[in-house]
Formats: C-alpha cells, structure tokens, sequence
C-alpha cells in the first residue's frame, strides 16, 4: 500500500506543473508487466495524447529475452485520435508490430538498439513501416534516477519515404523495485509538413 501511495504522491506533485508548461501535446501513458515461469513477458499499456494529437492508445503485448541477449516482442498497439476535438467521435488505427532489441552495457552507461516493423490497418492509414530506435541512458544518475535520450525515425513503405521522428528525453525514477515513474518531453516531427509538435510526457511502469 505505501508504494501505491508513494507513486500516487510523486504524480500529483508534478502532473500539475507539467501541465503548466505544455506546448502543444501531453502525453500520459500507464503500463505493466508479468514475467511468466515460462521466461516470457506479457506487457500491456493505456495511455492518451492531448492537443494537436488528441487521442487513445493502448497496447498488448508478449516478449522474451534469448540467449543471444537479443528480445523480441509481438504486440497490438491501438491509436484512437478524436475527431475534429469531437467527445465520444474518433477514428480507428489498428496496428500489429514485431520486434527485435539488444541493450550494450557500458558501466553505467547502456546502449538499445531496437528494429521494430509494423502493419497498419483501420481508417487513419494502411501498410507497412520500419521503425529502428536508438536509445542512450545512463543509470544510477542523482542517487538512483536513469536519464535517457531516444530517437525513433518511421519509415513508411507505402509513401517510400521518413514521415516523421519521435524524439524523447527524460529521467526514470525506480519509486521501488516494481513502480517506475517516467518524467521526460517528447517530440514529434512531422517530416512532410516539417512540423514539430512537442510537450511533456509522463509515465508509470508497474511490475506484477
């Protein structure tokens, strides 16, 4: 009970704040995962965009790490964007995606190198992307804390080209060995429209 309420305590002391100094998007996202006996690991998230990219997002998911050191992970991902700000009224973009990642241990700085491809069904767009992420984190980092930075090109083979690159940093706070708070800002630059959307992200990993 005191790790819940500890977690719940750190949120609302810097939910408010975050708000305050949102550009144009927020992000707020709520997962957890199981180990099984099995030596896999089932993974499921729930978050929501506001602003610019207002909408739904969940997710469902099995990983497993091989001997290689190397992790794959099979998931669904859905994003539901509102309709024109809309209540009740949005659009449906189901995606199925496959992965595959490695984590280069340096003391105590890591390096993830992660390929992951998925398909897109439903009424926003269709077809494949390729999306590698880079990520760069360096852990025991003032007294605990892991500060990270992460890059995510999408590469869209239906249009052949970038459409756009997510760009996050941020620290993780390991509340306790089993509730993971996620502070950072997230950006999303729209390569086409040579846009960028940006604002803070906030996030909780629970370990079941």
């Amino acid at each position: 009970m005191f790790r819940f309420t500890r977690c719940a305590l750190f949120i609302s002391v810097f939910i408010f704040p975050l708000n305050l100094y949102a550009d144009n998007l927020r992000f707020i996202n709520i997962s957890a995962s199981k180990s099984l006996s099995s030596g896999h690991t089932l993974i499921g998230s729930f978050g929501n965009l506001h602003e610019e990219f207002e909408g739904e997002l969940a997710y469902l998911g099995v990983a497993k790490k091989m001997k290689s050191s190397l992790v794959w992970e099979l998931g669904y991902f859905g994003y539901f964007p509102s309709v024109n700000g809309v209540k009740g009224s949005h659009l449906e973009d189901h995606r199925i995606r496959g992965s595959l990642s490695k984590t280069f241990v340096f003391n105590n700085w890591h390096f993830m190198h992660r390929s992951r491809v998925e398909y897109r069904m439903g009424q926003v767009s269709g077809g494949f992307r390729y999306r590698p992420t880079f990520q760069l984190a360096k852990t025991n980092f003032l007294g605990g804390l892991t500060a990270y930075t992460e890059v995510e090109p999408f590469y869209d083979f239906k249009e052949n080209e970038l459409t756009l690159t997510l760009l996050t940093a941020g620290v993780k706070w390991p509340v306790t060995p089993d509730i993971i708070v996620n502070i950072g800002h997230f950006n999303i630059f729209l390569n086409k429209a040579k846009t960028h959307t940006k604002g803070p992200l906030i996030g909780v990993h629970i370990k079941l």
